[in-house]
């Protein structure tokens, strides 16, 4: 990826195990959401050129850390982060928002590649005999994580997921693994959801203002849902959708809004009195990232549906278009 709207298919050298790191053979890695916004609008982000993808899978080729207790031949799943492990965010569990941060598929050459070297070994999280195409679930279901560990997702809670796209839909399953009373879903193409395992929601709303006002009015016997997690840009986070909260409730800035949706036109008098919540979600720490992988290896949930298309590495543009045109689910390239 050189430019917005320019992806390429070309030989590069091929890269080399750093001290103290290791070489990867790249098994699967999915196409993000906002890998598409990067090829089509770039981001804020993103450095050029780069190999994109960051939900990775690999087996290790090369090991150069003798105190690491992986071994060549392990499989794995790499957080995307590289931070620097000794800032006050780091030492706090919060290294995704290292002021160093390095992400894969965005200022680092990511896994849409044959081989990978990662500099620093405790990215890497072994997957056993797992399926590696599943496992590159888990960076998106720990984006999910860090985001409803913030929103306290719990017992009898009611949430709203906007958008039923792969992370609403990963959203949904793991507000359901938290112990949310009821999941409520909107989305503009209910169509995509003819595969979805039965239980993942309650009830489903076009996006309509009026019909997702009455649906939440009834499932909540006129309070308002506890939890909203918009699952896209599309949404507009403005006096209509904090309506829709029960006092008390709480809103994650989850999906990164439109620049012209990003001014907030809400009554903060409201916000006061109902004690009602706005906070950020963006990306995961390592941590989210290992427990993300034990609940997919511990098949505590299963997103295996999600993935509706596969693609080889030549493939890659059509994995993008797949991606982009919003049809399928998850598209995941194989290699």
């Amino acid at each position: 990826m050189c430019s917005p709207g320019d992806l390429k298919i070309t030989d590069t050298e091929d890269p080399v195990c750093p001290s103290g790191g290791a070489l990867l053979r790249v098994l699967a890695c999915a196409v993000c959401g906002t890998d598409v916004k990067m090829l089509e609008n770039g981001h804020r982000d993103l450095r050029y050129p780069r190999i994109p993808g960051h939900e990775v899978t690999a087996e290790i080729m090369e090991m150069r850390d003798p105190s690491s207790l992986l071994r060549e031949g392990d499989r794995v799943q790499v957080w995307p982060g590289e931070s620097c492990g000794h800032c006050r965010h780091c030492l706090s569990g919060n290294d995704h928002l290292c002021l160093k941060i390095g992400i894969m598929g965005f200022n680092q050459d990511g896994g849409m590649a044959e081989e990978l070297a990662v500099k620093d070994v405790s990215r890497l999280v072994p997957i056993g005999g797992a399926d590696p195409v599943h496992l590159t679930l888990a960076e998106p279901l720990a984006c999910c994580i860090n985001a409803q560990e913030k929103l306290v997702v719990g017992e009898g809670g009611t949430v709203l997921i906007m958008g039923a796209g792969p992370l609403g839909c990963i959203n949904a399953q793991l507000a359901r693994l938290m112990g949310a009373k009821k999941v409520l879903v909107t989305e503009m193409e209910p169509q995509r959801l003819k595969a979805a395992p039965k239980g993942l929601y309650d009830r489903l709303s076009v996006p309509d203002p009026t019909i997702l006002r009455q649906m939440i009015m009834e499932e909540t016997s006129g309070e308002g849902v506890d939890v909203i997690i918009p699952c896209t840009p599309n949404v507009r986070l403005d006096h209509d959708t904090f309506a829709l909260l029960a006092s008390g409730g709480r809103i994650c800035v989850f999906s990164g809004p439109r620049k012209e949706n990003s001014p907030l036109p809400v009554n903060v008098r409201e916000i006061h009195y109902r004690e009602q919540t706005l906070i950020g979600s963006y990306g995961n720490s390592s941590r989210h990232n290992r427990k993300a992988v034990e609940i997919l290896r511990q098949g505590e949930l299963d997103l295996n549906w999600l993935l509706t298309g596969r693609f080889s590495l030549e493939g890659a543009r059509e994995a993008f278009a797949y991606a982009s045109v919003r049809k399928g689910m998850k598209a995941v390239i194989t290699i």
